[in-house]
Parts: C-alpha cells; structure tokens; sequence
C-alpha cells in the first residue's frame, strides 16, 4: 500500500490539494490500523479507493505531520505545492544543508527555507522597513505588535510565551532597514506554537491607543494628577533612546549615516531620536503596518529539519489563505556620490565636571562597495583587519605613535545597501581631525606601494574565517546567523547563496590574493581614489546633557502654555486610563496562548552515533557532527 501511494503521489504533477489531503488521511489509517489491514487483506484496494474517494478530509491538525512525511522533499525549480512554487534548488554541501526558495503564487509571499538535520528549528519573520524621518516609527511599531493581537488579547504574548515555552531563543529586532521576527525551539510542537503566536503579532497585532502611549510616547505630568506639575515626555521606547543617544559612539554612528547616505533611509535613526519621537502620531504607526507589515512583503525564513510541507501549510491555514495580494516594494536606490568630501565638526556630551580636552573623536568614513560585491566587501573586511586589528597593525601602530589620538579602529556596516569603511580616532584633541586625515592617506599610500607581508595577510585571513565560521558564535542560534546572512542579502536584491557560501567565498578570495595587486587595487578604488568619504570631527562637550535638557523643558512649557484647562484635564484622565488598562491586561488569563505538555516532548534524547579509533594504542570515541570545518 505504501508503494502504491508513492506510485500515485509520484504521477501527480502538481498533486492536487484534495488528492494531497485524501493521502494524508490514509497514511494516518494505514499507521493505526495496521494490523486490522493486514487481517482484512482481501478488502484492501477496495477500502483504499473509499478512503481515495468518499472519506471526509481530515483536519490540517490531523494530518498535517503525516504529509510532511509524504513528501519528504521539494525538490524541483518550478514544483509547485499549494500555489507555492520553487524558485530555487540548490545544495549547500559546504554547509551540509539545501537552500529551498518558494513564492506564494496568490499572494507573493517569499519563503526562504535551509534545510539540514538540525533539530533546533528556527523562523523568523522579516520586513523591510525604511523610515523617512527619525520619529522611530519602525521601533515603537516593533514593540507595539507585541502588545496583544486578533487571536491572543493579552498585554504581552512575547514575555508570556517564555513560561510557556522550550525556546532556545525569542526576540525581535528593528536594524536600520529591516524588522525581524525570530524563534527557535528543539520541540516541534513549540515551535509551531510560537510560529502562531508571532504570526498574529505581527499580521493581526491590535495596536491600541493605550499600547502605543506605554510603548512609545505620551505627554505626563510630573505629578500625574496635578496639573500645576512640570509636563514630561514618557514612554518606553522614548526613555530607551535617550539613553542610548547619550552614548558617544550611538550619536557618532547616526550623525556619520546621515553625512554618509543623505538620499537612503540610512539617513534616519530607526531607533527614533528624542527629540523626534513625540512627533510620531498613532495612525502614522498604523499606515507603516499595513505598508511594511503584509504577508506579500514578508521574507517567511525557516532553518532545520522540520518538514517544509508543514511549514507551507501552516503559513496557508494561519495567514496566506486569507491575505490579498499588494505589490513589492520598489528596490533600494544607489546614493549619488559625492564629487568632493564632506566635512562636519559636531558636539556630544560628556558629564558635567569632565574636561573636554583629549575628548574629540575623529571619524573618517567612506561610502565603499554594494551588498552585492561580496567578494570585494570580504576583501575590505581583510584590508581593516590588517591595518587596525591590533596596535602593531600598519595603519594603527601609525596612528597611535603619532600621538594624534589614544585609540583607533575600523569597521565596516555590512547590514547596508551599500557598505560603509570606518576609522575612528578617539582621544583626540581639538582640530586633530585634518592631521588624522593626512596620516591616513600617508599610511595608506605606503602600504600599497610595498610588498604586503604574506604572515600578516594569512594571520587576518585565519581570524576573519574563524569568525564568519564559528557556530554558536555570540550566544545565538547557528540557524539566526545563517538568517542575517541569507534574508537580509535576499530583501536588498541579493542571491542569498552569494552571502551563505562563505567557505567559497573565501576560496576565491584566496584565489584573487594570488595576485599581489588584488589588495592594492581596493585600497586605491574604495579609498585613496574615492571622493565620497566624510571627516566627522566630534568634540566633547560638558555643558550640552543640561543645554538639551533645558530645550526639552522649554519645548514642554511650551505645549503647556499652548492648552487649555480641559487639554491638562484629559491628560490626568489619560495617565489614568493607561494605569487602568494596564491593570485589566495583568489580569487577563494567558489560557487562550498555546502551550506544550509533557506528551509533545520528545521521550527519547538526541542519538548521537558513536565511533572509535586507536591513537598511539589509546582508545578515542567520537561522534561526527557538523561543525562548519572548525576542528
């Protein structure tokens, strides 16, 4: 019978759902029957073409796994599953795993699934999200899905899945350009569950007047029912960012991204800026949901063993079966480049009884290669590794016997469109900014025109491997990392094998190191050549925490003075009823949110195959795992 099935399953192409779903419920038959099927033998075939033709269909829950079972691969470019069709096949032997691209014909929903044996099983739902101003649009929105949604009403399904959950990670994250949704589980019925009750949150999210006063801004008085009190700004994503923009390093890397990249979304500060932020209006955050935040616009990311099947049909029985298509998003524009340098000298605070000298940073920053040229960008990553990792490296030892400045070091942004080459100078002093330049074009000058030593090129080359490599690395799942890799490269335009294969990727940066005018060649064409660099001088400044204080406090008094006796009434009835809802929300019951039980837990633990060797007599065991050739 189970040849049969494979028989009739292999000459449908495509399978139709109905005869898909009549397969699925005579699997489940055949499994839990199997010895009245072999006692009725006779009867077989005639009770095989009932179930093939008159039995009722089972429910998705029912027999959704068994499919899977079916159809153990997707395989073909142009198979088609459900209206899903495959765009891309393709094995990724280096990492012992399939990349397995579909697009939801209906809808135009993109799923991306890399496929392998490892049992702790990840998704993540990512948008790309491009604001255009700094009102943190993209962050509050992040936090505010999270506040309740069309299937689980409750104040916080994210925190509340924690204690209902074997999650091995959860988060959300707003980057410059993007959004995303991830989990992981080694539990099949847990991750399913979370996969719900993201999906919810981010396609269905209630997006209440209440949530987005506690998320992201509201108007209080210092004293909540008195109106004669100092008004504030509250909120928790407005507190979050005033203590991040106080950072020095925060507001250098915002002010050098709207320096940089004026025409891209770049420009903005995602996060949202203080200042910024109060602008933000609800139904603002309502029209950049329904515009980023379709199930057409969505990058559905899966990574493990799991069945893709299940994957698909969880996605058409929870959300695509009942989304409507929009268009895609347009591409990311390129930024017009300069035709000369841009120079600026800012300020940042530092505490008020701090001495500003020796306190200036000094950045340089060059607007360097696309997202797509990976096999430049890696050669970059390799040149900042040689001139910078350490305090003997070429250009740093100068830097820093230069006395010009007490740290140095380089980075590049590889989350951009178009990618960022960073030298940042700290411990400076005032109007070193130009001397720094100087020194670096110097420096840089010389180490192309000498012969760059091969030790140091192999030292930079081991590290960087090793770090692009490592499984695990920073305390996240290996499946999160092949997700920055793959999806982001995937949202900017970018075959998301180009940034997966990094063994191949650094084969051919091998094979390019052959010539020992590769290295050189960057250095001039992205550097020394490229008029779009800017020099950011940025000098501490002690009295600027209380200066902006200050205008925050005059920017309020002026909104005060502006309302009326019922406006500051309606703020203390306001304060009020947020204070209520909270409350009601800490007393609603968490049973509508699923759960696992002891049955859904695996009873047997992980088989890990066991060999043996002798070494110099002595016996070895070992198992043989995926490591990413790491020994």
């Amino acid at each position: 019978k189970i040849w049969l099935l494979g028989g009739i399953f292999g000459a449908l192409n495509p399978p139709s759902n109905q005869i898909l779903d009549h397969l699925g419920y005579i699997v489940k038959v055949i499994t839990k029957q199997n010895t009245q099927a072999r006692s009725k033998s006779k009867s077989t075939y005639p009770s095989f073409l009932r179930l093939l033709f008159r039995n009722k269909l089972p429910s998705f829950v029912e027999w959704a796994s068994l499919r899977g079972k079916i159809m153990k691969a997707l395989n073909a470019i142009g198979q088609i599953y459900r209206q899903f069709r495959i765009t891309q096949y393709l094995p990724l032997t280096e990492l012992q795993s399939t990349l397995v691209e579909l697009v939801h014909e209906p809808t135009g929903a993109r799923v991306m699934h890399i496929v392998n044996d490892d049992q702790e099983n990840l998704f993540a739902l990512s948008f790309q999200t491009l604001p255009d101003s700094s009102n943190g649009v993209a962050h509050i929105l992040e936090h505010t899905v999270l506040c309740g949604s069309k299937k689980f009403p409750i104040k916080d399904p994210f925190f509340a899945m924690t204690r209902r959950s074997l999650n091995t990670y959860m988060n959300a994250l707003t980057g410059q350009d993007f959004t995303c949704y991830p989990a992981s589980s080694l539990v099949e019925k847990d991750f399913y569950n979370l996969l719900e009750v993201y999906l919810d949150a981010v396609f269905h999210p209630n997006l209440r007047k209440e949530s987005f006063l506690q998320e992201g801004h509201r108007l209080a008085f210092a004293e909540p029912e008195n109106k004669s009190s100092p008004l504030t700004f509250q909120g928790i994503v407005y507190n979050e960012m005033k203590g991040a923009m106080n950072s020095p390093d925060s507001r250098l890397s915002k002010i050098l991204g709207s320096l940089l990249t004026p025409d891209l979304t770049y420009a903005h500060n995602s996060g949202g800026e203080p200042e910024e932020i109060p602008n933000l209006t609800l139904e603002e955050l309502i029209d950049f949901h329904q515009t980023f935040y379709h199930p057409s616009r969505c990058l559905f990311f899966f990574y493990g063993n799991l069945p893709l099947v299940q994957h698909l049909d969880f996605l058409l029985h929870h959300i695509l079966g009942e989304t409507k298509k929009i268009p895609q998003l347009p591409p990311m524009p390129s930024q017009k480049r300069f035709t000369a340098p841009l120079y600026a000298q800012k300020i940042y605070p530092i505490a008020a009884q701090e001495s500003p000298e020796n306190k200036t940073l000094v950045a340089i920053s060059w607007l360097t290669a696309s997202i797509s040229q990976q096999t430049d960008l890696l050669g970059l990553s390799l040149i900042a590794s040689i001139l910078m990792d350490t305090d003997a490296s070429f250009l740093k030892k100068a830097l820093l016997q230069s006395g010009l400045c007490g740290q140095a070091e380089a980075s590049l942004d590889l989350e951009m469109s178009e990618v960022p080459f960073t030298i940042v100078c700290k411990g400076c002093k005032e109007g070193a900014a130009e001397k720094i330049k100087t020194l670096c074009f110097t420096t840089l000058q010389a180490f192309i025109t000498q012969p760059i030593d091969p030790q140091a090129i192999e030292t930079a080359l081991h590290q960087l491997e090793f770090e692009r490599t490592e499984i695990g690395a920073e305390g996240i799942p290996f499946g999160l990392t092949l997700f920055f890799r793959a999806a982001l490269a995937k949202q900017q335009g970018i075959a998301p094998e180009h940034t997966l294969l990094i063994h191949s990727l650094f084969d051919d940066l091998r094979n390019r190191l052959q010539s020992s005018s590769f290295l050189p060649d960057l250095v001039r064409t992205y550097l020394l050549q490229n008029s779009h660099y800017v020099v950011l001088s940025m000098q501490g400044d002690p009295h600027l925490e209380q200066e902006e204080k200050e205008q925050e406090e005059k920017r309020l008094e002026h909104i005060k003075q502006q309302m009326t006796s019922t406006e500051c009434e309606e703020i203390i009835l306001q304060a009020k009823r947020l204070a209520a809802f909270q409350e009601e929300q800490e007393n609603i019951s968490l049973d509508c949110l699923p759960t696992v039980t002891l049955k859904d837990i695996p009873r047997k633990p992980q088989y890990l195959p066991l060999s043996s060797q002798k070494a110099d007599n002595l016996p070895v065991f070992y198992s043989d795992c995926f490591t990413n050739q790491i020994l």
